[in-house]
């Protein structure tokens, strides 16, 4: 049905429109004719990067949130006991050093409310209890990978051999002097344990693939379309695509991609700051006595064995008609068994 216009007669003169006395008819707006609504084909939104902390420091499930971990001491496998002997004398003796450590892992959980109006008025697209449950689980893992890297980057949590800040002359983004891959060589040297992955962010990655030496070792390897494939993957980093890459003669690169918003600028700052980890993660749970790991975390199975748990329970007290609390929680504490295996390097962007 064609809607009907306004008319309505000036009882004064009103510039623009028009003298008193004269009859006015009204044009309609959009909104004159149809009563505004939440488009059903639209929902946009954004997504996390993705969150690598669970690779950095893999998971190891216990079924309580407090106990004692055993690690052998490095000195079983590099200190040098005299075992010469004569046919008279006693018997050298050793001892494999152990020691117990405690842990204590960090309750983290998070709720969203659910109106019941907001859930029975949503349009086809937004599924307020699915989006409240996706909003709680980015929380949780934004938290841990900023944990997990804070403990990673930390100079004070390497042993002093194992960490370096360059000076400006040596950073990769412009010094004179620079040599990343010599840098990342030298940390492999100092590390105990054989390093299984380079860890840096985005800028990083960009910074190292730029630089010149860095170009001229792949060409040697790989030729000008390895060049090129490596610096499209770290580009390309993203939730559903986590990016690796491999240089031949080192470990594998993984990119951190992660962002969190800087609360004082309001920009997105890298989770991961301006520097590169290596670490020495072997496969699996270490069993044997003979295998430690850089970081590991310790977390609780709880009830799904699966190291997290989601729950929901009415809240008749908020709104008018109620609502539903959605809540999802976790329990784990990441830790370093060895801060000799692996490095860190500082100062590599200025």
């Amino acid at each position: 049905m064609k809607p009907k216009r306004i008319q309505f007669t000036l009882a004064d003169n009103l510039a623009g429109v028009g003298r008193a006395g004269q009859l006015v008819t009204m044009s309609l707006a959009p909104v004159d004719t149809y009563d505004p609504t939440e488009l059903p084909t639209y929902l946009a939104g954004f997504k996390p990067f993705g969150f690598r902390a669970d690779e950095m420091s893999p998971v190891v499930m216990v079924d309580q949130s407090k106990g004692k971990r055993r690690d052998f001491s490095s000195d079983d496998a590099f200190r040098r006991v005299d075992v010469k002997s004569s046919l008279q004398a006693g018997l050298p003796e050793v001892d494999p050093k152990s020691a117990l450590t405690d842990y204590a892992c960090v309750e983290r959980v998070i709720g969203s409310y659910i109106p019941d109006q907001t859930e029975s008025e949503a349009g086809p697209l937004y599924k307020p209890r699915q989006s409240a449950m996706r909003r709680c689980a980015n929380a949780i893992g934004l938290d841990r990978e900023l944990d997990v890297t804070a403990l990673l980057t930390a100079a004070g949590s390497w042993n002093a051999n194992n960490t370096v800040n360059l000076a400006a002359a040596f950073a990769w983004n412009g010094g004179a002097t620079s040599d990343p891959i010599f840098d990342l060589e030298t940390r492999i040297q100092a590390s105990s344990q054989p390093v299984t992955g380079i860890w840096m962010n985005q800028r990083v990655g960009f910074a190292f693939l730029r630089h010149a030496l860095v170009r001229d070792h792949m060409r040697q390897m790989l030729g000008d379309r390895g060049v090129d494939t490596a610096t499209t993957t770290v580009a390309d980093a993203s939730a559903s695509k986590l990016v690796d890459f491999v240089i031949p003669g080192l470990p594998p690169f993984h990119i951190c991609a992660s962002k969190v918003k800087n609360e004082t600028t309001s920009l997105l700052d890298y989770v991961m700051g301006d520097q590169v980890v290596l670490v020495a993660n072997p496969a699996g749970v270490p069993t044997d006595g003979e295998e430690i790991a850089t970081s590991q975390t310790f977390r609780v199975r709880m009830g799904a064995g699966v190291g997290y748990e989601v729950r929901e329970f009415r809240v008749e007290d908020r709104s008018a008609r109620g609502g539903t609390m959605v809540v999802v929680y976790q329990s784990d504490i990441a830790v370093m068994p060895a801060n000799t295996a692996g490095g860190r390097i500082g100062g590599v962007i200025v």
